[in-house]
């Protein structure tokens, strides 16, 4: 039992900080060195660790990797930031053009992938400007973090949320297109009101961007394959099967070398989905996760779902900033099926552990990849610059949330 307790915390540990004194690493290798201690030292045997992966979560992932992927590679998002870009004719119509845009794409293509390829492009069209470009690259994070809660598509926690309480696809989108709709409002309109100054100068001229030689045929496939899935899964279809046939069906129809598609799958984050589950199931054997169990029913049981909703919403916000988004769900897992109105409360959980990831700059991959992308163009986003917006984004955006989901269970 100590042991599975020694290996989870330093796992969890390395996830959250990453670096400590002569050891360096990332969150799928941290994860993958805590996975096979808890083999090495007994805590789970290999059968067990085995049978810890969930592969459906895994084979969800790759099916929405795979169609994305040619997406990326027929440069259809580059192709929708440009599309916005050449609309944005004053610094308010472009910081809604990047807060609602990015959320849209995020809602559907993954948060991550969207800050990934739209960054760049919107650096490369500020640039000749000569203006601080920090609004928008904070509202592109914040969009996509936000956008990203209305689908079980839009980043992997509701990847997991979605499998795990069974949701439909189509159920899913309903409850969470009011959270989503209303957090891009809150977090377009606070960040409006504290770049005033900065977005009340109008550009000293036409905002360009660099043209987008888009793949038609390959992005129309791709397209067709996501709203294949899409119908699969409102027809009532297993949310892996359809993702994984439909990812399928993509390499089949693409008339592209798949090595390019392949390439784009992001191989390190499902490393890092099943080494968890296996440090999951070391931690479970220990009993903690049973006294987990105990306290969240003590707090929520007697409770009204306003009260229950509140509480699991706090505790996934400051756990998705300390452990990190996916592994606080994946510490809920067995959770909240237990507590009552579990039903609304997976809901609560996708969306505070999204929205949490707007509260601090390390508080979501997203808000990362477009702070390293910015600093190999020279734009700095400071930690405290990005903490004014964040911190009461986030406080507006989890209220809000919570009181959408408990009035619409």
């Amino acid at each position: 039992m100590t042991v599975g307790l020694l290996i989870f915390a330093l796992t969890y540990l390395l996830i959250a900080v990453q670096r400590l004194p002569f050891v360096h690493l990332n969150r799928p290798a941290a994860s993958l060195v805590g996975a096979v201690a808890m083999v090495v030292f007994g805590v789970l045997s290999l059968p067990d660790a085995y049978a810890a992966v969930d592969f459906d979560v895994l084979v969800f992932l790759l099916g929405m990797m795979l169609i994305v992927g040619y997406l990326e590679v027929g440069k259809f998002f580059e192709w929708a930031a440009e599309w916005v870009l050449q609309r944005a004719r004053t610094p308010e119509r472009l910081l809604l053009g990047v807060v609602v845009g990015g959320g849209l794409l995020s809602a559907f293509f993954v948060n991550d992938t969207i800050c990934l390829v739209v960054t760049p492009v919107l650096l490369a069209a500020l640039g000749p400007l000569r203006l601080r470009p920090n609004a928008y690259l904070i509202g592109l994070a914040m969009g996509a973090n936000v956008g990203s809660v209305l689908s079980v598509t839009g980043n992997p926690q509701n990847m997991l949320v979605g499998i795990w309480s069974r949701a439909t696809f189509g159920g899913f989108l309903f409850h969470m297109l009011p959270v989503a709709l209303g957090g891009l409002a809150i977090t377009y309109g606070y960040l409006r009101w504290v770049y005033r100054r900065e977005l009340g100068e109008p550009f000293r001229e036409q905002l360009e961007a660099v043209p987008v030689t888009l793949d038609r045929p390959l992005v129309t496939r791709g397209l067709a394959m996501f709203a294949v899935a899409v119908v699969g899964w409102l027809a009532g279809g297993s949310l892996p099967l359809v993702a994984i046939a439909a990812g399928a069906l993509m390499v089949l129809v693409a008339q592209r070398d798949p090595a390019y598609a392949i390439e784009r799958v992001d191989w390190d984050l499902l490393l890092f989905f099943a080494s968890l589950f296996v440090v999951m199931r070391g931690f479970e054997q220990t009993g903690a996760v049973a006294w987990i169990d105990r306290q969240a029913l003590g707090v929520v049981e007697s409770g009204s779902p306003w009260r229950a909703a509140t509480a699991v919403s706090a505790v996934m916000a400051m756990l998705s900033n300390l452990i990190s988004n996916v592994p606080a769900v994946i510490l809920w897992r067995n959770t909240v099926p237990q507590l009552p109105h579990a039903e609304l409360l997976w809901r609560v959980v996708a969306m505070s552990s999204t929205f949490a990831g707007n509260l601090l700059l390390i508080g979501s991959m997203a808000n990362l990849i477009v702070a390293e992308k910015a600093e190999t163009r020279g734009v700095r986003l400071g930690f405290a610059e990005y903490a004014r917006v964040g911190v009461p984004v986030t406080l507006l955006t989890l209220a809000w949330g919570i009181v959408v989901l408990v009035a619409t269970q």
